[in-house]
This record gives C-alpha cells, sequence and structure tokens, in this order.
C-alpha cells in the first residue's frame, strides 16, 4: 500500500468520497468469509448473514440513477423480502438519488437520526499522542483466537449487540487470519486482564480507518477508546500513512477531536428494514 492522501480543513469532494468508500470497503472485506455473502454490484453493495437482526445484514453504497428508480429499488429489497431477512441501509452524500432517505421510507426503511454520524478526518502528522491514560490499562493487537474472544467482550457490551450478531462478526472476522500483511487491526484494552474497549484499524491505499470503537459502560470517558484510537493510528502513521479517518455521533465527536481529528461536512444516514414493518433495533 502506498498511502497519498493528506486530509484538509476545507475539504473536496475525494475528501467525502474517501470516507464514503472506506467504510465500504471495510465492510465488503469483512464479508468476504465463508460465513457471509457480498453482492458488490453498479448500483448497491449487499452484505448478508443467515442471522436475522439488522446488524447483520447491510446496504452500502447505494447508486441509482437515471429513471424508473423504483422498481430497481424493488428487485434489490426482493432478496431480503424472500428470506424475511432484516437489514440495515447506511448513506452518504456520495449516494443517490438525492432523494435516497424518501425513497428508502417508502419501501419500509425506518429512519434512526439517533444513529446518524458525521465524518472526521486527522492528518497523522497532528497526532495527539500525549493524552492520559487510565492506570493499569493496557492496548494489545489482536493476534489470535484469544484476543479476538478479548475483541468481542466490550464489542457485544459497547454496542449492546446480540450475542449472535457479536458471535457472527467474530467468526467472519477471524476467519481472515491476524498476518500482519492483512489491511484489518484489531486492538482491545483491557485492565488487569479484563477487556474494556476495542476498536479496528482499517488501511486502504490511500487512508487509516478507525471503525468498531466501543467500551463498556463503566469505562466510558475515563480514556481507554482514546488510548486505543491513539495507539492505532500511531501505527498506522509508522507505516507511512498521513491520513486517519472515521464517522462520529454527536455523542463521541468531542474524544476524537482531542486525538486530533477535525469535521467535515458529510453527513450519514442510517435506516433499517424489518420483515412486517418492525422498528426494532
Amino acid at each position: 500500500m502506498s498511502p497519498t492522501v493528506v486530509p484538509s480543513e476545507n475539504p473536496d469532494k475525494r475528501i467525502v468520497e474517501e470516507i464514503e468508500d472506506g467504510m465500504a470497503k471495510y465492510m465488503a472485506w469483512l464479508y468476504s468469509s465463508p460465513y457471509s455473502r457480498v453482492e458488490d454490484g453498479k448500483e448497491f453493495l449487499r452484505l448478508t448473514t443467515d442471522v436475522p437482526d439488522p446488524f447483520s445484514n447491510f446496504l452500502l453504497r447505494l447508486r441509482f440513477s437515471g429513471q424508473d428508480v423504483e422498481p430497481r429499488m424493488d428487485n434489490m429489497m426482493e432478496f431480503f423480502k424472500a428470506r424475511n431477512l432484516p437489514t440495515s441501509c447506511w448513506i452518504g452524500p456520495c449516494c443517490t438519488p438525492s432523494s435516497l432517505g424518501e425513497q428508502l421510507t417508502s419501501h419500509g426503511f425506518v429512519r434512526h437520526q439517533e444513529l446518524e454520524s458525521f465524518g472526521m478526518t486527522i492528518d497523522l502528522d497532528k497526532l495527539n499522542e500525549n493524552l492520559p491514560v487510565p492506570e493499569a490499562l493496557t492496548v494489545t493487537r489482536v493476534a489470535d483466537d484469544d484476543g479476538m474472544r478479548l475483541y468481542l467482550s466490550p464489542f457485544e457490551e459497547g454496542f449492546e449487540f446480540p450475542k449472535a450478531v457479536a458471535s457472527q462478526w467474530g467468526m467472519m472476522d477471524a476467519s481472515h487470519g491476524y498476518d500482519d500483511s492483512l489491511p484489518r487491526v484489531n486492538y482491545v484494552a483491557t485492565v488487569e486482564g479484563v477487556p474494556v474497549s476495542c476498536t479496528t484499524l482499517f488501511k486502504t491505499d490511500t487512508s487509516a480507518g478507525i471503525y468498531c470503537v466501543a467500551t463498556v459502560k463503566g469505562m466510558r470517558r475515563k480514556g481507554a477508546a482514546t488510548a486505543l484510537i491513539t495507539k492505532a493510528l500511531k501505527d498506522a502513521k509508522d507505516e507511512g500513512y498521513r491520513m486517519g479517518l472515521l464517522t462520529a455521533k454527536a455523542m463521541g465527536a468531542s474524544v476524537y477531536r482531542r486525538i486530533g481529528f477535525v469535521d467535515q461536512p458529510c453527513r450519514f444516514e442510517w435506516y433499517t428494514w424489518q420483515p412486517g414493518g418492525g422498528t426494532r433495533i
């Protein structure tokens, strides 16, 4: 990999695309496993499993252009309807048409404003590596299945995922192995051997993305996630990367700003579809 893009406080379209495509690339890589399915088409990226939960099945990178969008969206949804399979849809500024949110709603999707986020980037030369770290906290890279089990503990608790969702995620991730040459690196923070926070670094040719930041309730706002993210970004910087990126909800943005991230003017909406029109997530 040869990272080349540097973030700007006055971003152009390529920065927005980098944030949106980074998520799609990470998720497509993750779902390229024996336990899941990837359909990377011209108009959408569909990622599915056999777990009937909207956080196990996704629609990303929707690009519908031209006329007759409605019947093509009907075809996209037939897969889920035929299997009674709930799904999530994550849309950003590069998705089309501009009325996509309204069209998703007309197809039975429910918008979840509490899950919406915005893009942030960091020039890794400005990474703040001197933030306080909780006493007795240790950050390690996940290097084997035992480490993956530690990672999944705060992943499940922090995101409040059902066990089936967390287990499926762990199987997909672990199926790729833990070789240092992989684009994904998982990190877990422990206090006296107890896992309290996790995150994932995913590297493309041009950027280092931070995903899956989760912390158990008793350790939130105490610096555990900050230590993890700083370690992941420092590793990326040492490999020659110059830009880091992530998407943040409003409640977590202040943590990322302290590390050195700056806000970018791109917002991401979250929708879910449930068989029978349910709204549970």
